[in-house]
């Protein structure tokens, strides 16, 4: 089973904080980064990749609870995806965004079908299969730890 974890970083754009994904110890924007560059590099683009920034921490764990599928419409992509990024250099949820599938179940919680809504890059991102699974004790308990909003919790 894959580990999670959730942290809160300030957006590199405005004045709000966004979400953080950890997944096995790792900046999971650091993998989805490595995947999409190879793919980048294989096309001849030189464009930027990763060009992304976690969804507002407000919506994600306060107003919502984005992670355990009760979102707002403009965090939803077709066949149940959910955002995990969007593109941090326009801000419309949509854009450019980064999404999976998310499955809970009665004991995993299932990240799958990982798909890019890109309106600029002219091609499909290929995610190779990525899928992640969550013990679903574990995946509420990194939930409940971010939501509990006390400051030595949200860096953990």
């Amino acid at each position: 089973m894959d580990q999670i974890g959730f942290g809160c970083v300030k957006s590199q754009l405005e004045d709000y904080m966004t979400t953080s994904i950890y997944v096995n110890g790792l900046d999971f924007l650091h993998i989805i980064e490595g995947i999409e560059a190879e793919q980048f590099t294989q096309r001849g683009l030189t464009i930027q990749n990763g060009c992304y920034e976690g969804i507002s921490f407000f919506i994600a764990f306060h107003n919502q609870n984005h992670f355990m599928c009760e979102t707002l419409d403009d965090y939803k992509h077709p066949d149940q995806r959910y955002t995990l990024y969007d593109y941090k250099c326009s801000g419309v949820p949509g854009d450019h965004s980064l999404s999976c599938k998310i499955t809970v179940g009665s004991q995993e919680v299932l990240w799958h079908d990982f798909k890019n809504f890109s309106r600029i890059i002219p091609f499909e991102l290929d995610y190779h299969g990525l899928e992640l699974r969550f013990n679903e004790e574990q995946y509420r308990g990194a939930i409940d730890l971010i939501r509990n909003n006390k400051a030595e919790n949200l860096f953990a």
